[in-house]
């Protein structure tokens, strides 16, 4: 059985790493090669942040993939797709998978029982030769990325929304949705007119009592993002319609609604839970609507004259 380090902070401190602060989290990102933020891609930039203790540690690692017998009973969950998670004593093993690299794992993540530290394993490719100046494979790349932040959310730090997030001169509007809802076409029509945190995936954490929206670098068709986090003032369900338009959503229905357009736990009944629990408490306090939009420039006056 392959075993992380006893120390993880020894991980980063051999090698060169690299500091972001995503959702109020603070991960240390290192590789066995070059670590710098261009590795990762350009929509992390704005997460760069320096001296500053880190909660989650993950290091990459081009030394081809452990051997790890993989039993059915491991198995916590399938995407049926690109990746699965399992459990094997006290880590947990992402299994990363790609019909362009045939049956076979391309990435094995290995986590500590509460994913703040791990390592990132990538199969060499036939002929690979690592040479001088070689830059880190990106261990935070889709979807390891995504599921990774859901499971340390799911621990009650808070939840990921498919959604467009709007800060409006300290206002926060969520506006949800699922694919063709409309969040990046409402991204372009807010972009001269308030600050986008990202228009596909949003984070949202309480903090002193209030819900805040968080910016991820994990954006859809509309690239430009940001680090920063707004409280939580409306939430807007999308859809297109031949006039601006609202309808009042509330309780059960609202926080149906918000479900259907997370990033769920489903292999963590407490994160579950708790993401239950995050919604009731959301509905309760702050105003939901189901928002059909005309996909024009009168979208933003609209929105701000609701309620």
């Amino acid at each position: 059985m392959v075993r992380l380090p006893m120390n993880p902070a020894m991980t980063s401190t051999r090698h060169h790493h690299i500091l972001l602060r995503i959702a109020d989290i603070v991960f240390s990102i290192s590789g066995d090669v070059s670590t710098d933020v261009t590795s990762l891609g350009e929509s992390y930039r704005d997460f760069v942040c320096t001296g500053e203790e880190p909660e989650v540690t993950i290091h990459a690692r081009c030394d081809d993939l452990p051997q790890i017998p993989l039993r059915a009973e491991d198995r916590v969950f399938d995407s049926e797709g690109t990746w699965s998670l399992h459990r094997v004593g006290e880590q947990y093993v992402f299994v990363l998978k790609s019909p362009l690299f045939g049956p076979l794992p391309y990435r094995i993540g290995l986590f500590s029982a509460d994913f703040r530290w791990g390592e990132i394993h990538n199969r060499i490719p036939s002929g690979f030769e690592r040479r001088p100046g070689d830059l880190m494979i990106n261990p935070l790349e889709f979807p390891l990325s995504e599921v990774l932040m859901v499971c340390l959310l799911a621990q009650g730090r808070g939840v990921m929304v498919h959604a467009c997030g709007i800060d409006d001169g300290g206002r926060g509007y969520l506006f949800a949705g699922n694919s063709t809802h409309g969040k990046s076409t409402t991204a372009r029509i807010w972009e001269d007119r308030a600050v986008v945190l990202n228009d596909d995936r949003i984070v949202l954490r309480r903090h002193e009592g209030r819900i805040y929206m968080h910016g991820t670098p994990w954006h859809g068709d509309f690239s430009r993002v940001a680090a920063g986090r707004v409280p939580l003032d409306k939430v807007f369900f999308l859809h297109h319609a031949e006039a601006n338009q609202v309808r009042r959503r509330e309780g059960v229905v609202a926080s149906s609604m918000l479900m259907t357009r997370s990033f769920l736990p489903f292999w963590d009944e407490r994160g579950m839970r708790f993401t239950l629990d995050f919604y009731a408490q959301l509905v309760g306090e702050l105003p939901c609507y189901e928002l059909g939009f005309v996909p024009d420039e009168s979208t933003p006056d609209f929105v701000r004259s609701v309620g």
